[in-house]
């Protein structure tokens, strides 16, 4: 191997590295540039609401589950806050008390279709399959209906599906990994250190391991208030 080709080659490897490193940590730290560019490439998909107010929308995914969800809407009708949940249709059944405390207590139910899995793997007519089984569950009459795809990928054939239904994909601005991370104090300083008008905050419920979402959220919603922020819904962020 001659010497000029052991360079364009250890240049291809470097150059290949530094966009796997990039991509990586685009993913886990979801910079404001790169939710601006998504929000520029994807109009109809809604990352985050433009405005120099400071309000941001709330969103928790996963639910409903039994041994959180009662007392996530305990300390948000406590702060009175309302949040927007997408709520997965498997875990449904022998929750629905639940999902209609959501709607007494002024909560905006949104659709995260029926199984936890990357959404954008699933034939279109499967997609649709799951998302008319959450979608009696949805305020029909609400000026906007928003719908999440699990694992936030989509197609552009997903959000034409999703419109013929009256609904917008919505993803987020603001994801703690909450998935994989459970520490409530590292998990509020990851959000409250993003933060910014017209952020769309993501946490999740749903499953045991994430059993401290109401100890995480209390401190997020404390860093909020002290910053002088206001909290509510997907549509009360973007009516502003």
């Amino acid at each position: 191997m001659t010497r000029r080709r052991l360079i364009i080659g250890l240049s291809v490897v470097l150059v290949l590295l530094g966009l796997a490193t990039a991509t990586g940590w685009i993913g886990w730290s979801q910079p404001r540039f790169a939710i601006d560019g998504l929000s520029e490439l994807n109009p109809d998909v809604l990352f985050q609401a433009q405005t120099s107010e400071k309000v941001v929308a709330l969103t928790i995914d996963d639910g409903p589950y039994r041994a959180i969800t009662p007392h996530v809407l305990d300390l948000l009708r406590e702060r009175g806050i309302h949040a927007t949940f997408f709520v997965l249709g498997d875990n449904i059944a022998g929750n629905e008390d639940l999902l209609r405390r959501m709607q007494a207590e002024g909560h905006e139910i949104g659709n995260h279709l029926v199984e936890d899995q990357p959404s954008v793997l699933l034939p279109a007519e499967e997609f649709e399959r799951q998302m008319l089984a959450v979608d009696p569950w949805v305020d029909a009459e609400a000026s906007h209906r928003w719908l999440r795809p699990g694992s936030g990928w989509f197609t552009p054939g997903m959000v034409e599906q999703a419109a013929q239904y009256g609904y917008r994909i919505c993803l987020a601005s603001i994801f703690p990994h909450d998935d994989r991370v459970h520490e409530p104090t590292r998990l509020a300083h990851d959000v409250l250190g993003r933060v910014y008008p017209g952020a769309i905050i993501v946490l999740h419920d749903g499953q045991e391991e994430r059993v401290r979402l109401p100890e995480t959220l209390a401190l997020v919603l404390d860093g909020l208030q002290a910053r002088g922020y206001r909290v509510g819904t997907i549509s009360e962020l973007v009516a502003r």
